[in-house]
């Protein structure tokens, strides 16, 4: 019978759930949620006691948490930034100097993990460490106080963002992503500059930046790489032209000679060279006479003073210069090798203006030429020196460039670029500013030879190892 009867089939038994599982990781302690409390109240508090400073210490924290860990965006911060200067300043009178300095710790931070290319930096390093040497000798031969370590600082701080940044371009970053940032940044100070101009009494464009001198230095390098804001072959070449028109109106604007003179030679060398084609320099020179026209339209006084009084306006301007440049001559020539020490023409330049001098009551801090400058402060040591940062670099991107012409076209608007910068600098002291520096470091970047650095004891690239040391006899 057993047979006949069906068989109970029993479900197995579960294992009874725990109704509290261990978790795997340990929950997050109190302090991860009372911590935001008290610093939520401290910036309420700052906030409300001292705006300026609370904002001030919000952006260095901001910024240093964001721009520290990736050193291509902390470069492109400090190029970007260079225009707005006086607009920075407003935040901070340190902002400029603080972002060079948290470039400089996002470079360390970076290299500490490794080399970011296997390139040699021999030759921007070299003419950084003799412009140094001549900057201390000077220095210790006439040291001018406060005003002494001012320029010495500056120059220490543009020597080393040079360095970092031609580090930087010749790996991670781009050199044609840094130049459209730049570009981009000046086109933006323009605009800027051109709308305050409008509003204002003098009708004149200076822009985020407190000369316009300065400004319309910014424009001059940024002009010969407006190209590398079209990132596609298809994109249309109206933008490019629409940020070459803001540019040019807003170095029209300027009214700055050095500016009109760098121009003009950058347009000269463009065609005779063959990187501007001579139906779009007639659209360049057109560009420019409606903007020298609108100048003229929108200041009538100066202009017409200046057309039916010549000889009154070249007495109270350019014979004022003139009278400037004199004293830096006889600067030079009271000492001639290592100049009279960093800072000395501010303080010491009234001291050699002649007895026909009529300007004896302006007080200057440049003598309206970087070279000039330079040789009154430095010597004609420090004078070579300074040049030879910014030429080295650029002699290297020559060659490459000369080597091949179809592959190196932005090497070539950044050799033009840089041209244009030096032909300015003869005519104002603008040495202290970021686009010759910027511009070296790019002509670094562009014109290296390409050659990976080996150690010593590696094989040759095409040479097969089997592992075993080789006796060559």
């Amino acid at each position: 019978m057993a047979g006949l009867t069906d068989e109970v089939s029993v479900p197995p038994v579960s294992p009874r759930p725990e109704s509290h599982p261990v978790p795997v990781t340990r929950p997050p302690g109190r302090l991860v949620f009372l911590l935001p409390l008290p610093v939520a109240a401290a910036a309420g508090l700052g906030a409300g006691a001292s705006p300026h400073v609370a904002l001030v210490a919000l952006a260095a924290v901001v910024s240093a948490a964001v721009l520290v860990t990736r050193v291509e965006w902390a470069a492109l911060a400090v190029i970007g930034t260079g225009v707005f200067e006086g607009y920075l300043s407003l935040i901070s009178p340190w902002a400029t100097e603080w972002l060079a300095a948290v470039l400089l710790v996002a470079w360390a931070v970076r290299r500490a993990e490794g080399r970011l290319h296997d390139q040699r930096l021999v030759g921007a390093a070299l003419p950084v460490v003799l412009l140094a040497n001549a900057v201390l000798i000077a220095f210790v031969l006439h040291p001018n106080g406060v005003a002494g370590l001012h320029v010495c600082a500056k120059y220490a701080e543009l020597s080393i963002v040079m360095l970092v940044l031609a580090d930087v371009l010749c790996g991670p970053l781009p050199p044609r992503r840094a130049a459209r940032v730049y570009v981009l940044a000046c086109v933006a100070a323009s605009l800027c500059g051109i709308v305050t101009a409008v509003v204002s009494d003098r009708h004149r464009v200076v822009g985020p930046v407190s000369n316009v001198d300065t400004l319309a230095f910014f424009i001059i390098a940024a002009l010969p790489l407006v190209g590398t804001v079209r990132t596609r072959l298809d994109q249309s070449i109206w933008r490019v032209w629409a940020y070459a028109g803001v540019l040019l109106v807003a170095g029209v604007g300027t009214q700055s000679r050095a500016a009109f003179v760098a121009l003009t030679g950058m347009t000269l060398i463009a065609v005779l060279t063959g990187l501007l084609a001579p139906r779009h320099a007639g659209a360049l020179l057109a560009v420019v006479i409606t903007g020298v026209a609108l100048v003229i339209a929108a200041l009538p006084l100066p202009i017409g003073q200046a057309i039916a009084d010549p000889q009154r306006y070249s007495e109270s301007n350019i014979t004022q210069r003139n009278d400037v440049r004199r004293e830096a001559v006889q600067m030079t020539k009271a000492s001639p090798v290592v100049g009279l020490g960093p800072g000395a023409f501010a303080l010491f330049h009234q001291d050699y203006l002649k007895d026909g001098g009529r300007y004896r009551q302006r007080n200057l801090d440049n003598p309206y030429s970087t070279i000039l400058d330079a040789s009154a402060e430095l010597g004609l040591l420090g004078l070579l020196a300074l040049y030879a940062v910014w030429m080295v670099p650029a002699a290297a991107a020559r060659r490459r460039w000369r080597r091949d012409r179809d592959r190196s076209r932005l090497a070539a608007v950044a050799l033009l670029a840089l041209a244009g910068l030096l032909t300015a600098s003869v005519l104002e002291s603008e040495q202290f500013v970021l686009p010759l520096w910027f511009l070296a470091a790019m002509t670094f970047a562009l014109g290296r030879t390409g050659r990976a650095r080996h150690p010593f004891f590696a094989a040759d690239p095409d040479d097969s190892s089997s592992g075993q040391v080789v006796v060559r006899s």
